[in-house]
């Protein structure tokens, strides 16, 4: 048997921790806080790479308004002072998708329920985009019109009811271009085509209100 002078005792038990009482529900406030700016980081990235569709803001014309997250768009009264580079359209509100598709199959909805006026589709790499003849030729499209202000058939294929999304269908290799509405699950029009040039998605805003690329639901 050891036994302990009494000063031994006293640094033996100076030397031991006190013991702690659980913390039960309460939050490391440090470690959470550390960790937030990642999850956000990580949450934002998980939509981008969700979202189909990125919008390219080097070819938006100047009345259109692009969100930070580049997945929607507006028109705006007031002019924007940006440069007259040769990918901006200038005549026609329209912007295009940041990545043009040269093969395989592709999807994107577009929410379009507050906008009376607008255009949607794929359109050639080589379109012209200044001046008034985007529409004269590679372009594959629907269209919606409220008020029944235009009527030109170099449009595409006209919508005659207000929708609240539209879902754009492009398989490249087998040279079609489908639209639905993807609420009612509904077939509106199909174009076919022998596609030889890469394709981008562009959207056409005439209204102050907005239209939304949405993101994808993996869920």
């Amino acid at each position: 048997m050891v036994f302990l002078t009494p000063e031994c005792s006293s640094r033996v038990q100076i030397s031991q921790p006190d013991p702690q009482t659980p913390s039960g529900a309460l939050i490391d406030v440090p470690r959470y806080l550390g960790n937030l700016p990642l999850r956000v980081w990580k949450k934002m990235r998980d939509i981008i790479q969700n979202t189909p569709v990125i919008l390219e803001p080097n070819t938006a014309h100047p009345h259109l308004v692009l969100s930070d997250e580049l997945t929607s768009v507006k028109w705006n009264w007031n002019k924007q002072p940006l440069p007259d580079n040769p990918e901006r359209f200038d005549w026609h509100p329209c912007v295009l998708g940041s990545e043009g598709f040269n093969s395989g199959t592709h999807c994107w909805d577009v929410e379009v329920k507050q906008s009376s006026d607008w255009i949607l589709g794929v359109t050639t790499a080589s379109n012209q985009r200044k001046g008034r003849d985007f529409y004269k030729t590679g372009v594959w499209s629907v269209w919606y019109d409220q008020y029944s202000l235009s009527k030109q058939p170099v449009f595409g294929f006209r919508v005659e009811q207000q929708l609240d999304r539209v879902r754009v269908y492009l398989d490249y290799d087998g040279g079609t271009v489908s639209f639905s509405d993807p609420v009612t699950n509904t077939h509106l029009h199909t174009f076919t085509s022998n596609f030889n040039e890469t394709l981008f998605p562009f959207f056409c805003c005439y209204t102050i209100f907005t239209l939304r690329i949405l993101p994808l639901r993996t869920w």
